[in-house]
């Protein structure tokens, strides 16, 4: 059995998963496409995996939305949410000890300049 803390570590260590999680938290109830459009250096391939470790992890719920065609939409759980606080905090101490660029405390992820660099 892995240990849990090791697990959660090397999720939220594999790249993408901070940014998805701040899409989600930032764009809540948004279905695939939206936050695939919004993720553009992201393959679909890598996305979708990501979202399922989330939701396996328990960190994002994954709802199916009726309708003409079968959507689904994304939120983060409390689980999640708790998570995502951290993930800012980190975000935020990288602005005071780190080399954040200037502002990086106050915009999203996927519109820095270090974000089209990483892809």
């Amino acid at each position: 059995m892995e240990c849990p803390t090791s697990a959660i570590a090397d999720l939220i260590g594999k790249k993408w998963t901070i940014v998805l999680l701040q899409e989600i938290a930032l764009n809540r109830d948004k279905g695939f496409n939206f936050i695939h459009e919004r993720m553009q250096h992201v393959s679909p391939k890598i996305l979708s995996k990501r979202l399922c470790e989330l939701e396996k992890f328990g960190i994002i719920r994954k709802q199916a939305v009726a309708g003409a065609q079968m959507r689904t939409k994304y939120r983060l759980t409390e689980k999640g949410r708790a998570l995502y606080a951290i993930a800012n905090d980190i975000k935020l101490w990288n602005v005071k000890y780190g080399q954040a660029p200037a502002g990086c405390e106050k915009r999203e992820c996927v519109k820095c300049e270090f974000y089209r660099i990483t892809a």
